[in-house]
C-alpha cells in the first residue's frame, strides 16, 4: 500500500493523493482516496461536475470530513474531459481552462474512465482496506450523469452499438464495475430532452446534433438503461436550476419507480444549479454542501418510491423527514452499502 500523502483534518482519516489508476494516451488518470478508521468500510466513488469539460477531482465537498462522519472511504476520481473548439460558444469558452492538467478525450472516454476507476478500486480494495462488495457512486452535475450511467449500465461494454470501437476495458478488465447505490446532485439523465432545451454542450460532447447522432444521444442517457436491476438511487435537484432542468431528475425518478427500483427524490424549491439561489452566485461543489446546511433549511419536497413484494414489509431507503444534505446522504449509504 502507498503511504498516506497528507494528514486529514480528522485524525481518524488517512489520505492517499494522486494514485494513478489508468495510463491513457492523453496522460495518466488519478484518484484521491480518503480512508476512515475501521475495518473494511464501504466505499463511495465521487465524480466531479464541470460540464464534462472543466474542473478537477478537487471539486468535491470536504471528503475528509464526510469520510470520518459517514464511516465510508471516499475516492474522488479524475476522468478525461472534452476538448473545447475555438468556435465553441462563449459559455463553454468561459468554462474551459487550458491550464487544467486533466487529460482530454471525447465521449464515451468520460464513462470509460469512471468505470475503469470503479474496477480499479474494487480490484485494489484489499490493499487499502475498504470493502470491494459495498461501493456507491455519488456525482454532481456532469458527474451526476456519469454516476447514474455507471449505476444503470453494468459493464462499460454494454453502453451500446452507437459507441462500438470506442469502448475499451484495459484497467482490471476481469473485475466488476458495478455499484450498489447512486447519489446524483442535479445530474442530466436524458440527452434527447437536453438537445431540445440546451443544445450546445450535448452536441459538443456527442459529436454533433441529435439529428445526426440519435443513437449516441439515446445510449449516453442514463434513463435509457433503467431496469429492475438498477441500484437504489437518491436524487437531489433544484426546481430553479437553469443549467440542468429539474425535469431530468423527475423523469429518472419516475423511470426507476416504474421499473420497481427504490428511490428518493428531493426537489429544492428555490435553488439553482450547485444549490445557489441565483445563477450568478454559482460556485463549485466544494462549497455546495454548506449551502444545504444553512439556516433556515431550504424549502423542499421529498418523493419516495419504496417497492414491497407480496407479504413483505416496507424497507424505505431513508427517513424522509431528513432535509437534503449530509445527514440524508449518510443515512442513504448506511441503508444501501453499509
Amino acid at each position: 500500500m502507498s503511504e498516506p500523502t497528507g494528514e486529514a483534518a480528522d485524525a481518524n482519516v488517512s489520505v492517499h493523493e494522486g494514485i494513478t489508476y489508468a495510463d491513457r494516451e492523453a496522460g495518466e488518470l488519478e484518484l484521491d482516496l480518503y480512508l476512515p478508521d475501521g475495518e473494511r468500510p464501504p466505499l463511495v466513488v465521487y465524480i466531479h461536475g464541470g460540464g464534462w469539460i472543466a474542473e478537477t477531482r478537487d471539486n468535491i465537498p470536504d471528503p475528509e470530513r464526510y469520510a470520518a462522519e459517514w464511516g465510508c472511504a471516499i475516492a474522488s476520481v479524475s476522468y478525461r474531459l472534452a476538448e473545447v473548439p475555438d468556435d465553441a460558444g462563449p459559455e463553454m469558452q468561459e468554462m474551459y481552462d487550458p491550464a487544467n492538467p486533466t487529460p482530454r478525450g471525447t465521449f464515451p472516454a468520460h464513462f470509460v474512465d469512471v468505470k475503469a476507476a470503479i474496477r480499479w478500486l474494487r480490484a485494489n480494495a484489499a490493499e487499502y482496506g475498504y470493502d470491494a462488495e459495498r461501493i456507491g457512486a455519488w456525482g454532481s452535475s456532469a458527474g451526476g450523469h456519469l454516476a447514474m450511467l455507471a449505476g444503470v449500465v453494468e459493464d462499460v461494454m454494454d453502453l451500446g452499438a452507437a459507441f462500438d470501437g470506442e469502448l475499451k476495458k484495459s484497467v482490471a478488465p476481469d473485475t466488476s464495475g458495478t455499484v450498489q447505490a447512486v447519489v446524483s446532485w442535479y445530474g442530466l439523465t436524458d440527452f434527447t430532452f437536453a438537445a431540445d432545451n440546451a443544445p450546445g454542450i450535448p452536441s459538443l460532447l456527442l459529436g454533433g446534433p441529435a439529428s445526426d447522432h440519435p443513437k449516441r444521444f439515446e445510449q449516453a442517457s442514463p434513463i435509457t438503461h433503467v431496469s429492475a436491476d438498477s441500484p437504489p438511487t437518491l436524487l437531489m435537484h433544484g426546481r430553479a436550476d437553469e443549467v440542468v432542468a429539474v425535469e431530468h431528475s423527475r423523469r429518472f425518478f419516475d423511470a426507476l419507480d416504474e421499473a420497481g427500483v427504490n428511490a428518493v427524490f428531493y426537489e429544492l424549491h428555490d435553488r439553482n444549479h450547485v444549490w445557489a439561489e441565483h445563477i450568478e452566485d454559482i460556485e463549485s461543489e466544494r462549497e455546495a454542501m454548506d449551502l444545504l446546511t444553512t439556516e433556515p433549511t431550504p424549502s423542499q419536497s421529498v418523493y419516495s418510491a419504496t417497492h414491497v413484494d407480496d407479504g413483505g414489509t416496507p424497507d424505505p431507503l431513508l427517513d424522509t423527514t431528513l432535509p437534503a444534505g449530509p445527514a440524508a446522504i449518510e443515512q442513504f449509504f448506511a441503508r444501501t452499502i453499509k
